[in-house]
C-alpha cells in the first residue's frame, strides 16, 4: 500500500539521479523563513545537488555561509533582494519557493491569498524568464491557489508545462497523520455527538476543514467524514497497517 503514495517521489528521485542531472542547480525562494533555513539543510545534505543557491530578502549571505560549512558537495550561494533574484534562478534545474508569510491568528484566508499571491506571482515571472525548464515547487500557501497563479504566469511567458509545477504539501499531511493518530492532542468537546477519536482536520490551510475555526463541531465532523471517504486510497496509502 505504501509503495503507491511513493512511486511518484521514486520516480522524480530517478530523474535527478541520472548521469546528466546528478550535478543539478536546486534554488530556494524565501530561504531565511522558518521553513526555507531547514528545508535548505536538508537539501545542503543532499547527494543529487551540486549548488544550492539561496534567494530571500534579507539574512540570505548567513544562512549560506552557515550551510557552507557543512562537508558535502553542495557548493551554497546567497542571494538578497530583488536585484539579484536573477542571479540565484541562473541555471536552476529545481526551485522550491517557501516564500511568502504564514497564516497568523486573525488573519483569513482572503488575506493569507493577497499577501502570498503577489510573491508568488513575482517569483514565477523570474522563473519564467530565467528557467523555464526548471521544476518548480510550491510550498507558500494556500497552495490551492499559489499554483494557479505560477501556471498563468508560465502561460504568460509561454513555457507553462503542467509536468513541472507541483505543490508541496507534505507538511498538512504530516500534520493531519500526527492528529488522528493522536486523539489527546486536539480532542473534540464531550458535547460533540459521533465524533471520532483524533481526526479533526484535514490541512492546515483550509477553513471549511479547520475544526477550530467552527462552533458547530458536529458539522465539521460530518464533513470530515465526507472528505475520508473520498479520499479513500490516499488513507490507504498513509496509513501503514
Amino acid at each position: 500500500m505504501f509503495s503507491r503514495a511513493v512511486r511518484p517521489t521514486v520516480s522524480f528521485v530517478r530523474s535527478l539521479s541520472t548521469s546528466s542531472q546528478n550535478n543539478a542547480k536546486v534554488a530556494v525562494l524565501g530561504a531565511s523563513g522558518g521553513i526555507g533555513q531547514p528545508l535548505s539543510l536538508l537539501l545542503k545534505n543532499s547527494p543529487l545537488v551540486s549548488h544550492l543557491s539561496l534567494y530571500d530578502i534579507a539574512h540570505t549571505p548567513g544562512v549560506a555561509a552557515d550551510l557552507s560549512h557543512i562537508e558535502t558537495r553542495a557548493k551554497v550561494s546567497g542571494h538578497i533582494g530583488p536585484d539579484q533574484l536573477d542571479a540565484a534562478l541562473q541555471g536552476c534545474e529545481v526551485v522550491v519557493i517557501p516564500a511568502g508569510v504564514p497564516r497568523k491568528p486573525g488573519m483569513t484566508r482572503d488575506d493569507l491569498f493577497n499577501t502570498n499571491a503577489t510573491i508568488v506571482a513575482t517569483l514565477a515571472d523570474a522563473c519564467a524568464r530565467t528557467c523555464p525548464e526548471a521544476i518548480i515547487c510550491i510550498i507558500a500557501n494556500p497552495v490551492n491557489s499559489t499554483i494557479p497563479i505560477t501556471s498563468e504566469v508560465m502561460k504568460k511567458h509561454g513555457v507553462y508545462n503542467p509536468n513541472r509545477v507541483f505543490g508541496v504539501t507534505t507538511l498538512d499531511i504530516v500534520r493531519n497523520l500526527h492528529l488522528c493518530l493522536s486523539p489527546s492532542v486536539f480532542p473534540f468537546p464531550s458535547s460533540s455527538p459521533a465524533s471520532p477519536p483524533g481526526s479533526p482536520c484535514l490541512c492546515g490551510c483550509c477553513d471549511s476543514f479547520l475544526l477550530s475555526d467552527h462552533s458547530d463541531h458536529s458539522s465539521s465532523v460530518l464533513k470530515m467524514k465526507n472528505i475520508l471517504k473520498k479520499k479513500k486510497k490516499l488513507r490507504s496509502a498513509v496509513f501503514i497497517s
